[in-house]
């Protein structure tokens, strides 16, 4: 399970709330566990999918609107993880997936994502 810790804060209310809800999504996933798990995490995967493309595309509107110049590379790593998601999504079906190394790929991919690439837009906003 991924706890939110205020580290991961961009200091943007909307923005972090949507971070919120994405780490839930996570657990969720995490709790749904290996034992009904094709149809659970495909259900839980989808769900994340759809989130994930909509907060993408306020991040991606904010960093525009402000002229972020690295918007373009941002946009590369928000489509890896989609893509990502769907590879899992059709994997849960076809071919075995160790269902521990997905939620920590998913994990780790989301909390370095805030911590380093999400934060660099927060800081170019903010002037630092």
């Amino acid at each position: 399970f991924v706890e939110w810790k205020e580290k991961y804060s961009l200091e943007n209310e909307h923005i972090d709330k949507q971070h919120k809800f994405l780490i839930q999504m996570l657990n969720d996933l995490a709790e749904a566990g290996p034992g009904d798990k094709e149809s659970v995490a495909c259900t839980c995967l989808s769900r994340m999918e759809k989130y994930a493309q909509e907060h993408f595309q306020d991040e991606e509107k904010l960093m525009r609107d402000n002229g972020y110049l690295l918007l373009d590379e941002h946009i590369k790593e928000h489509e890896g993880f989609i893509r990502q998601l769907e590879d899992y999504k059709e994997a849960v079906f076809t071919k075995y997936v160790p269902f521990q190394d997905m939620l920590e790929y998913l994990n780790n991919w989301l909390v370095e994502h805030i911590i380093k690439s999400d934060r660099k837009y927060a800081r170019f906003m903010r002037g630092d």
